[in-house]
């Protein structure tokens, strides 16, 4: 038996959730059963590198480019569209994976002109996300649902959504969850050096966030919340990410007078080693599919405050592994906060039975079978295994 083709579909491989947990299955899928390529439409990107560094494939379509004209845009297009057709159609893949939304859809609506034996879409929101999308886009994701052979969904939450908003056929969707390694103890020279790095006080108790600066992951009500916190108990947050709202979370941040109680980080190409120096981690999502960050605090043995949003609830479980409140609620954030940040007892069995829980329900090994599983699978019913 030959191994299959892999081709993963995706705008740029930047620092993301998706992303982290694709490139995790490309280094990890049997190479005598898997050749494995990424295809970039925009980047290359930040973890480029690491991909290059385990062996696999990146190509890329074109680099990023600043705003410019529809009329460049519209051609830029028009010219990675054939560049992609002419690429899949050179490389023979088996296989085309396209975890998100554009990629999918395009890799789905050009099936046929790159001829693919195989498509597979990932569905990692919920469909909230997608309500800004208008007819065209639409009637695009209509199409696609029609030429994909299976939809994976990351989470049970995902999954139902993807039916019930999506209008995904249940008989192609399949659940697979992401996966995770447990993080190992960070030594106490390392988490004094990184906390002092940090600007946290040796007395503070740090709080950590993990998450793209974009508005669907609630840092405004976290520093509302955090804000009401802060006078109380010795305690330091720290923002783990970038994007589009930097400056407005900044100003925030200077207008509560925040500043010596709030450090940001920035983007990091691998937040793992950040968690054991953390005491706590926090999460205030409008909507998650399946939140990494909060797979990695677990794997870490960090005690969770998140809100009760799509797939988090999967992770956390209330007074098990986590504290859980509504999205938007920041009296009630900041409460969950407080209680964790004074019961040290507390924290510490939240964090051993959520590190249990990711162990036993989110293990890397298991993801990487499923998919492996799912793909020959595929293969075989449209005899591409041979």
């Amino acid at each position: 038996m030959t191994s299959l083709k892999v081709a993963y579909v995706v705008g740029t491989l930047r620092p993301g959730g998706a992303e982290r947990q694709m490139l995790a299955l490309a280094e990890r899928l049997p190479r005598d059963r898997f050749s494995v390529e990424f295809i970039e439409f925009s980047g290359p990107g930040t973890y480029v590198p690491r991909a290059r560094a385990a062996g696999i494939r990146v190509r890329t379509l074109g680099a990023l480019h600043p705003a410019s004209g529809s009329g460049r845009q519209m051609w830029r297009r028009i010219g990675k569209t054939a560049s992609y057709i002419r690429q899949v159609r050179r490389a023979h893949y088996d296989i085309v994976d396209a975890w998100l939304y554009p990629a999918y859809v395009l890799a789905a609506v050009l099936r046929h002109a790159t001829g693919t034996p195989v498509i597979v879409a990932g569905r990692r929101n919920l469909g909230d996300l997608d309500d800004r999308f208008g007819p065209f886009e639409q009637l695009a994701q209509g199409i696609a649902r029609r030429l994909t052979d299976a939809v994976v969904a990351n989470s049970d939450a995902v999954a139902a959504d993807a039916v019930a908003r999506g209008g995904v056929d249940r008989a192609s969707l399949r659940i697979i969850r992401n996966g995770v390694e447990l993080i190992e103890p960070t030594g106490d020279d390392e988490r004094t050096r990184l906390r002092a790095a940090w600007g946290i006080r040796p007395d503070a108790l740090a709080v950590g966030c993990v998450a793209n600066l974009r508005e669907v992951k609630g840092h405004a009500t976290l520093i509302r919340a955090f804000a009401e916190v802060a006078p109380i108990t010795p305690i330091h947050l720290v923002l783990v990410g970038d994007g589009p709202l930097r400056g407005e979370i900044e100003r925030q941040i200077a207008a509560a007078g925040l500043d010596h109680r709030v450090t940001m980080l920035g983007a990091t190409l691998d937040p793992r080693p950040l968690y054991g120096s953390l005491d706590l981690v926090v999460q205030a999502s409008r909507s998650e599919g399946l939140p990494n960050a909060l797979l990695e605090a677990g794997a870490a043995g960090r005690a969770i405050v998140a809100t009760a949003v799509g797939g988090t609830v999967e992770i956390v479980r209330h007074g098990e592994t986590g504290l859980l409140v509504a999205p938007g609620d920041a009296a009630a954030l900041g409460a969950a906060i407080k209680r964790l940040a004074t019961d040290a007892d507390l924290r510490q069995r939240l964090g051993r039975a959520a590190r249990e829980h990711v162990a036993e329900t989110f293990g890397m090994d298991r993801f990487v079978r499923e998919f492996a599983s799912l793909y020959e699978e595929l293969a075989a019913a449209k005899r591409v295994l041979r």
